[in-house]
């Protein structure tokens, strides 16, 4: 009924909306009401934001340990089916503590499975003439998930948080229906091992410096990622119609940022379009810190959501361009190395929370952080320009 193309389209962007726009981000649009309904403290919040981004580092490093072949659909079946039950368990109140942050961990292990494995089988089942479309295409998923754990922010005030937990185990039980649907669809091409993928995996200067970067913009999301509608109720004080302006506009520019990304790499190339992505983000997180007026909260809230998985979508195809088979490995490698950067970071702003330090001057340091990381590929990129030239256009 439908092209092979279109299946891994569909597949990709349900795995990605799944594993990083419901398992991840849900639990930040529902932060504050959660708190508030359970009785959590600020404290414990940020303990299960940063077991989340914990089980996110040893999803990422089992599937990094998960052969290439035939056995990935089970993987990726079973992350989908387990991540949609920890949404279930989020939903009930006055449970022990680590019930809590169990489930949070098991929710993160489920995303860095599906953020790896889930292109993998898309790189091996695609012609590579379709794979900038499906990439594209498929990474528009966490935009999308992100945008759904939104939908319902207008009527927190109408409906219990219990409801609100069941509505994304709702939409994530109907996703993970259609990933095994489709899977089925794709076995065929994974029974026979990949004897072409190369024993020596080439880890290039241009290669480290993109995972650097990558890694930066990892450790400069956290507070927006984490800590963004806390600090729009607790510190700015907004209401509810506000914060879920903004939160709809961080769901809304992360349905962008995908497209975002397509167009300005197919007018620039792979890498100039990196790097005005990556200035942009500099900026979006930086005019956090100027909180006087409305239109700087909804554009940093707009930019940082567009950014995020611009950046995810453009290294993970910059990467599948460079070096063909030895994908898997590598995106890996850059997811592992994003998964510890996060949560080195979660770690590191939890802290300074707990130490008093104020948002904004979290916001200030995740921005130099990240302008560092950009430095040194603005530099390396412009030293180092002939690899990158098979890149040029797409």
């Amino acid at each position: 009924m439908f092209s092979n193309k279109v299946k891994l389209c569909l597949f990709l962007c349900l795995s990605m909306c799944l594993g990083i726009g419901i398992l991840r981000f849900s639990y930040t649009a529902l932060l504050p009401s959660t708190r508030e309904a359970f009785g959590w403290s600020t404290q414990f919040a940020s303990i299960l934001g940063s077991a989340n981004l914990f089980g996110y580092l040893i999803g990422a490093f089992w599937a990094m340990r998960i052969p290439q072949n035939k056995n990935m659909p089970l993987y990726i079946q079973a992350a989908a089916i387990v991540g949609t039950i920890s949404l279930l368990s989020c939903s009930f109140s006055n449970f022990a503590e680590i019930w809590y942050v169990l489930w949070r961990i098991i929710s993160g292990i489920s995303g860095g499975l599906l953020m790896i494995l889930s292109p993998s089988i898309v790189a091996q089942c695609c012609e590579l003439k379709d794979r900038f479309t499906i990439h594209f295409i498929g990474f528009s998923g966490i935009g999308v998930g992100i945008l759904l754990a939104t939908l319902f922010l207008p009527y927190l005030d109408q409906i219990s948080t219990q409801t609100a937990w069941s509505i994304l185990f709702g939409f994530s039980l109907s996703i993970t229906i259609f990933i095994s649907i489709l899977l089925a669809t794709f076995k065929q091409q994974l029974v026979t091992p990949l004897d072409q993928a190369p024993q020596v995996i080439p880890m290039t200067g241009l290669y480290l410096s993109l995972i650097v970067a990558y890694a930066c913009s990892a450790f400069s999301y956290v507070p927006h990622s984490l800590f963004w509608i806390d600090y729009l109720s607790n510190t700015l004080h907004l209401n509810l119609l506000w914060m879920n302006i903004n939160w709809i506009l961080y769901g809304v520019g992360s349905a962008f940022g995908a497209f975002t990304a397509y167009l300005l790499a197919k007018k620039f190339g792979n890498f100039t379009a990196l790097k005005i992505l990556y200035s942009m983000y500099i900026f979006a997180i930086f005019i956090a810190t100027i909180s006087h007026t409305s239109i700087l909260t909804f554009t940093s809230s707009f930019l940082t959501g567009m950014l995020n998985p611009a950046v995810v979508f453009l290294t993970s195809y910059t990467i599948l361009q460079l070096y063909g088979m030895a994908y898997k490995k590598l995106w890996s490698i850059a997811t592992l190395s994003f998964a510890m950067t996060q949560l080195i970071g979660g770690l590191t702003f939890s802290t300074l929370q707990h130490l008093g330090i104020s948002y904004h001057q979290q916001f200030t340091l995740a921005s130099a952080v990240l302008f560092l990381g950009t430095l040194q590929f603005f530099v390396y990129s412009q030293i180092h320009r002939s690899p990158h030239k098979l890149i040029k256009r797409n």
